[in-house]
């Protein structure tokens, strides 16, 4: 038998429970479930992904969790990079060609020679996405508390 409970009866608290979960309450609540995304993400891309190099953590530490869109009852957390041009590339694949110089020069990482191209096709070395759809329990999860959260302190 607990020393103590207490019975929320959520007829009482309408409004303090709709009030708990808008606006900033549902950013916070959204972003609870980005930073569980942003935590696997950094994992992939610093060396969990196939392809991906560990450089000095440029991509990695770029990875955040930041406000999307949010209104009265809709909040929507981004993740993701900010400004590393080279992020899109490594998540999707894609061509780069050379656009203001005749061709492409860099050194292999592997072998130290030059190479030079007109273009170059780099495989998708998704970290991303990965991060989402392979951590969905654990996101509903950390999403769930959130809400509760803000319903206990509500009702309070």
């Amino acid at each position: 038998m607990p020393i103590a409970s207490k019975t929320i009866v959520l007829e009482d608290n309408f409004d303090a429970v709709r009030n708990a979960v808008t606006g900033d309450q549902l950013m916070e609540i959204a972003k609870a479930g980005g930073h569980v995304v942003e935590g696997h993400a950094k994992i992939n891309a610093g060396s969990g992904r196939p392809g991906l190099r560990i450089g000095r953590g440029t991509l990695v530490n770029a990875i955040n969790v930041s406000e999307g869109k949010k209104t009265k009852t809709f909040a929507e957390a981004d993740i993701g990079p900010s400004n590393i041009v080279y992020a899109r590339i490594h998540e999707l694949g894609g061509t780069i060609s050379a656009v203001t110089a005749k061709a492409l020069h860099w050194i292999d990482a592997a072998t130290g020679e030059h190479r030079v191209a007109k273009s170059v096709h780099i495989p998708a070395r998704p970290y991303l996405r990965p991060a989402l759809d392979e951590n969905e329990p654990s996101i509903i999860k950390a999403v769930t508390a959130e809400l509760w959260r803000h319903f206990i302190k509500a009702t309070s």
